[in-house]
């Protein structure tokens, strides 16, 4: 299977990230969506995104050119393939060039080990989190000393 990685419209990634986070609920757009300068990253499978990543400008902890991560998701029967690292790799890579000092997310407690394999720590207690009241920590991924 041929996949092919690129930068996405919200509209294009807006049923995966339905389907694999939010299902309960419509598929619309998320109040990041709008945010200035952000960019939305996929992997398409004969034009079906079946893995994406949306990183955007958000202060973290006094960092005001951090940037944030949202939106991550890999369809449930490709996670585990390599998916979201060919995903997050360009977005990091925007970020870095972007000058930032850190990338952020609230990530899920389950998919921790997938963040801290691509060089994320953890900087917090876990906690409940969106709509979901899933479990969450903190990561964060330093790019500039």
């Amino acid at each position: 299977m041929t996949l092919e990685i690129r930068e996405a419209t919200v509209e294009e990634i807006l049923p995966l990230r339905k389907a694999v986070l939010r299902p309960m609920e419509p598929v619309a757009p998320s109040s990041y969506d709008g945010s200035p300068n952000v960019h939305h990253f996929a992997a398409f499978a004969d034009g079906i995104a079946v893995g994406c990543a949306t990183v955007f400008p958000s202060e973290y902890d006094g960092l005001p050119a951090a940037w944030q991560l949202r939106g991550m998701a890999v369809e449930p029967g490709r996670q585990g393939s390599g998916i979201g690292r060919l995903v997050l790799g360009p977005a990091i890579e925007l970020v870095r060039a972007a000058g930032a000092p850190a990338l952020w997310a609230n990530a899920r407690t389950t998919a921790l080990p997938f963040y801290e394999a691509m060089g994320f720590e953890i900087v917090s207690e876990e906690f409940s989190y969106g709509p979901s009241k899933l479990a969450h920590k903190r990561i964060l991924l330093r790019l500039q000393p």
